[in-house]
């Protein structure tokens, strides 16, 4: 995160430069166009702007309600997908932070928004069979990277848009931890289907999503488990399954045991190119006794199913995997060096629950090191998008042509596109990958096209002047009430000086639906709010 600090002085000159390259914002006649090679200076903006301008009152259109708390939007930005005033609402309606996160964990009994029908129907060709899609790839139809394209963008889309936030947040978890890249040239096939299981297992037991990960058709083909044959089965998926999905490497495995590990998942394969269904086939089980740290089977059946199952149960309930687990759980949620003693904590719960996902989140919910995390994680791009779309009220539109918002939600974030990670363990959830200059950029570009209106096409964007609270009211009110709106705080000294220096007014500036800081200067302000650490971390 010390980009964010080191970059202070550099990044307005680079993000103006930057912004207009693609767009170029149109401005009402009579106000000259600044040029944007130099910061304006504010003819009569003090040095350092009266923190008192910045105190939220009714009477200058910022919210009269109760000041967020710290606690609601870390529950909000850590397990939900970002702050905006009706998510609060919808918060403090179910009473409490820890009371929303409670109902969240059942997602069933939250009601969706109407929203999410449209933009499941926009992709409807994400739910052919594994042989559809791989008959339309290989003739003139859709391609394999369209497919892995749409299933990006759908997820966003419901990233941005679901009521059952909770639930959005831990599939992005798990298909993180249980990656499988969406270029793989067999396993794309299964990928949306693969989706739907770690949302039916999301908050379950971690045995079960184990289980139901492990033998999916996706991870049979991606690991290379299908390839197996009786007397020399592929490894790799043993491997992977020791490696990234269970104990981890420090859990005392051995390469004995990874070969005993290929034994116990050999058999189960798919019927590649005819029905594309996954199947057992015991002429491809590998008998014999095999030995796994502490698990021990004579593996003497030619049907090797039980054997597996029992093998999966072990690991998922051994102890080295409940501090592999949750220790990646307290980094997503907490902070990029959680301490030992959450960890210990967590594991603790972990296994005496009987792995239950829910147990541990509500665990980690409450901890004194999670509710004193704020500010500690970086928002990655993809999150970043979200959040901004959320808190600037981005209505997507149906889409009509490749230009639409829908079907660049994949790529303006400005990183790979979701899913792309090319290895088995799963993009970073440091943050220190996410924290380079050439990102911040990227994301500031973002938060300007959106601000703007201007990019993607087929989205209502709001305007600056649909922000304003009242017809008239001063400039640091107006900031006042955009970071309640925006980043669920009030305004600072920093941010109103910021703020004045980008706009080229002062505090006292009255600000109406035509003045130029609600026009054409509006993603200027916005961008002075946005790309901050106050909106990019969490």
């Amino acid at each position: 995160m010390a980009i964010f600090g080191t970059l202070k002085r550099k990044r307005r000159k680079k993000r103006r430069r930057a912004h207009h390259v693609k767009v170029k914002p149109t401005r009402p006649k009579p106000k000259p166009k600044p040029k944007l090679t130099k910061a304006p200076t504010p003819k009569a903006a003090p040095t350092t702007p009266s923190p008192t301008a910045t105190t939220p009152k009714s009477s200058t259109g910022a919210s009269s309600a109760p000041a967020t708390t710290s606690r609601e939007r870390l529950h909000l930005n850590r397990f939900g997908t970002g702050f905006t005033q009706g998510a609060l609402t919808r918060l403090r309606t179910a009473g409490t932070p820890e009371s929303w996160l409670s109902k969240q964990l059942s997602p069933n009994t939250v009601p969706e928004s109407a929203k999410i029908a449209g933009i499941d129907g926009w992709f409807a060709d994400l739910r052919r069979t594994p042989a559809e899609k791989s008959a339309t790839s290989m003739g003139s139809g859709k391609k394999g990277w369209q497919y892995g394209h749409d299933l990006g963008n759908w997820s966003i889309l419901r990233r941005v848009y679901s009521e059952r936030s909770v639930l959005e947040t831990m599939v992005e978890f798990w298909t993180t931890v249980l990656h499988i890249p969406i270029g793989h040239d067999r396993a794309w096939v299964y990928q949306y289907d693969y989706d739907a299981t770690i949302r039916q297992y999301a908050f379950g037991r971690f045995e079960d999503l184990l289980t139901a990960c492990s033998l999916h058709p996706a991870m049979r083909v991606y690991l290379d488990n299908y390839r197996s044959v009786r007397g020399k089965p592929n490894e790799n998926q043993g491997r992977e399954l020791l490696e990234l999905h269970t104990v981890g490497r420090t859990g005392g495995y051995t390469e004995a045991m990874v070969k005993s590990s290929a034994v116990l998942l050999s058999g189960y394969t798919v019927d590649w190119g005819k029905t594309f269904d996954a199947k057992y086939d015991s002429a491809a089980h590998t008998t014999g006794p095999v030995k796994v740290l502490d698990f021990t089977h004579a593996n003497a059946s030619a049907d090797g199913q039980a054997a597996t199952l029992a093998y999966l149960k072990y690991l998922a309930n051994h102890p080295a995997t409940a501090r592999n687990l949750v220790t990646k759980l307290a980094t997503f949620f907490v902070s990029d060096t959680p301490s030992s003693g959450l960890v210990d904590s967590l594991a603790q719960v972990y296994l005496s629950s009987g792995t239950s996902i829910k147990a541990v989140l509500v665990e980690l919910a409450t901890s004194p090191e999670f509710l004193t995390s704020e500010g500690l994680k970086v928002a990655t791009p993809v999150q970043d998008l979200v959040a901004t779309a959320r808190a600037l009220d981005v209505q997507v539109q149906a889409p009509k042509d490749n230009n639409s918002w829908v079907n660049h939600a994949n790529y303006i974030h400005g990183a790979d596109r979701l899913f792309s990670w090319p290895r088995p363990d799963g993009p970073p959830i440091t943050g220190r990958p996410w924290s380079s200059a050439s990102r911040l950029f990227a994301s500031y570009n973002m938060h300007h096209l959106q601000a703007g209106g201007w990019y993607p096409r087929e989205a209502t964007y709001r305007t600056g002047a649909s922000w304003l609270p009242t017809t008239t009211l001063r400039f640091d009110a107006f900031v006042n009430h955009l970071c309640h709106s925006w980043l669920g705080r009030p305004s600072d000294v920093r941010l109103l000086q910021a703020a004045c220096q980008t706009t080229g007014v002062t505090p006292a500036t009255a600000i109406t639906a035509t003045h130029a800081v609600a026009t054409w200067k509006f993603p200027r302000l916005a961008c002075a709010l946005l790309d901050t650490p106050d909106h990019m971390t969490t």
